[in-house]
């Protein structure tokens, strides 16, 4: 049986109880799977139209990048201000961050707060591998991509650095990227424009007319 693709939510709730075995345990761990794949697809499909507001400025954005060790990214985004990595979240409840990570608290259930720890461990690593595949087809030198966490929920901060991750609430992400300080120029930007990304894992890196791709496995 082919096992299940790895993905870059893990989260952790101390508070809440294992659920109890048998029949009635195995139905709340499928509906506790159903709602976790739902928040992502839904942040998914929030952000990529978020991103489309970038097109105009000649940004490159893929979405759902499979990385080497089963890893899947959301979202690539390419543009003046360097490459990121993007994870996206449609929580429900009141977002904060702190060192550990995004802990999200359900409005009429503060006693239910759960902390989704697992973007420290999963998504800067493979944002590196991302960049270092970039810089290896390209042989043009990038900075270190910045990982992003977008945030479709209540979230007071709008913008939060936790470690190496950067949360930022999704409405507010096209300005976000516009405003970051430029930091590729354009010679690099159109060596990067020449990289065809795919979100399939290629068995081989190829050449046609020109239009390189991007083996991210």
């Amino acid at each position: 049986m082919k096992r299940p693709t790895a993905t870059l939510a893990t989260v952790v709730r101390p508070r809440i109880p294992a659920a109890p075995p048998g029949p009635w345990g195995a139905v709340a761990a499928a509906a506790s799977q159903v709602q976790h794949w739902a928040h992502g697809a839904e942040g998914r499909r929030r952000t990529g139209r978020e991103l489309r507001k970038l097109h105009a400025a000649g940004w490159q954005v893929k979405h759902r990048i499979e990385v080497s060790g089963g890893v899947t990214v959301d979202h690539l985004a390419i543009g003046p201000s360097g490459v990121y990595v993007l994870d996206s979240r449609a929580w429900a409840g009141v977002v904060t961050v702190d060192h550990k990570g995004a802990t999200i608290t359900p409005k009429n259930d503060p006693g239910a707060a759960w902390t989704a720890y697992g973007h420290h461990r999963m998504l800067p690593p493979a944002a590196a591998a991302v960049v270092r595949r970039l810089a290896a087809v390209t042989g043009a030198r990038i900075r270190a991509p910045r990982a992003v966490v977008v945030i479709w929920a209540a979230f007071p901060e709008r913008v939060a650095v936790s470690g190496s991750l950067t949360y930022v609430a999704g409405e507010h992400l096209a300005r976000w990227l516009s405003d970051q300080p430029r930091q590729l120029d354009e010679r690099q930007l159109s060596a990067l424009s020449a990289v065809s990304i795919s979100g399939r894992v290629p068995t081989q890196r190829s050449s046609t007319q020109g239009n390189r791709s991007l083996v991210l496995g």
